[in-house]
């Protein structure tokens, strides 16, 4: 049976053009594009003429800067996904785990390359937490080239501890995605970077430009020179180039996000924990996932929502989850407060009734 690597975002129609009132399918910053992205995009639209510069000299010290890293030690990505087809494609590991449920672009480029992918899975009972000790038995066991681990996971939002990402990679090499960090203020595990460790992170969500494609990669110096060359030397275009310096440079824009996110995550999980027939799960980044108590009640639910044109994100294509899970981007207070309404003219509200995680 051919495997489902469908995304959220789909907010087009057959013909292409843009259909639907609220997209709480991808996860994308609400706050949308940063002023300083649209003034900088404007300013620079003449540019397209000229190829972009291979090198991306000026993105790639405001990165360093940024983020405290070396240049010698960055890959510029056309989007955070771009890096698991680079890693795959130049590394051709054989056997590659992967903690479940967890993006499947994982999969998909690992399966590009001829790997055997597994799953280790995560438990709902445990609330998707990462077992290390179970998991370094399994890859001592089964000698794993690779694991590919989400911090904070999707859709889970699971973060592993900086600790266990050291744990192991003494027995194997580790991918860790954090294409959400910069929505939380946490440590990175780009500190740990070494000939094992490899980091990669999206620009895109954050700063709300995935049409522009943008991300980077933390790796050992070596390595960086064999990824670097086995890229479109033009991976990056010239305006998604300019655009990831000035958002880089918006610190306010960056506050704001923090600031917008800490609220709102608390009052959508209480609103969405208030409804009748579903379990909500903690959030940590800018998304929750939730689960309904029945397949058949979840598929009534996505399908009046998709009536009203509101798209949220079924997990019935995610390794580990079924139709039962549906994720929800965590948006603005009137975008959340909508959904909830949308939600109550469907399943109802039981008051009295709150699930715990």
């Amino acid at each position: 049976m051919k495997k489902n690597f469908s995304h959220g975002g789909l907010v087009y129609d057959s013909d292409g053009r843009l259909d639907f009132k609220l997209d709480f399918s991808a996860n994308i910053n609400p706050l949308g594009l940063p002023e300083s992205v649209r003034r900088t995009l404007i300013e620079n639209l003449e540019g397209v003429i000229h190829y972009p510069d291979p090198s991306a000299n000026e993105l790639k010290k405001v990165l360093a800067k940024r983020y405290n890293v070396a240049t010698k030690n960055l890959v510029l990505l056309n989007g955070a996904a771009e890096f698991f087809y680079l890693y795959f494609n130049v590394t051709r590991p054989a056997r590659v785990l992967i903690p479940v449920p967890s993006f499947s672009e994982y999969e998909k480029a690992a399966l590009s390359t001829g790997a055997n992918v597994e799953y280790f899975f995560l438990r709902e009972e445990n609330n998707f937490a990462l077992d290390v000790e179970k998991l370094l038995a399994k890859v001592t066991a089964e000698k794993f080239d690779c694991v590919v681990i989400g911090r904070p996971n999707n859709p889970t939002g699971n973060i592993i501890s900086l600790d266990a990402i050291k744990k192991i990679s003494q027995s194997v090499n580790v991918i860790v995605d954090e294409s959400f960090i910069d929505f939380l203020p946490i440590e990175s595990a780009r500190e740990l970077v070494n000939e094992k460790i490899s980091v990669v992170q999206s620009l895109t969500k954050i700063f709300a430009i995935p049409g522009l494609r943008l991300g980077f990669a933390v790796v050992d110096e070596t390595f960086a020179h064999r990824l670097n060359f086995s890229k479109d030397v033009w991976n990056v275009n010239f305006l998604a180039q300019k655009a990831g310096v000035a958002a880089l440079a918006d610190e306010k824009y960056l506050s704001d996000t923090r600031a917008w996110l800490e609220g709102e995550k608390k009052y959508f999980t209480l609103k969405l924990r208030e409804l009748s027939d579903m379990k909500v799960f903690e959030p940590t980044a800018n998304f929750v996932l939730i689960k309904f108590f029945s397949k058949e009640i979840a598929g009534f639910v996505i399908k009046k929502l998709y009536e009203e044109k509101i798209l949220v994100r079924s997990c019935g294509n995610f390794a580990g989850l079924d139709k039962r899970f549906l994720r929800l981007a965590i948006r603005t207070r009137a975008e959340n407060d909508s959904l909830v309404s949308a939600f109550c003219r469907v399943v109802g509200v039981r008051k009295d009734s709150v699930h715990d995680v």
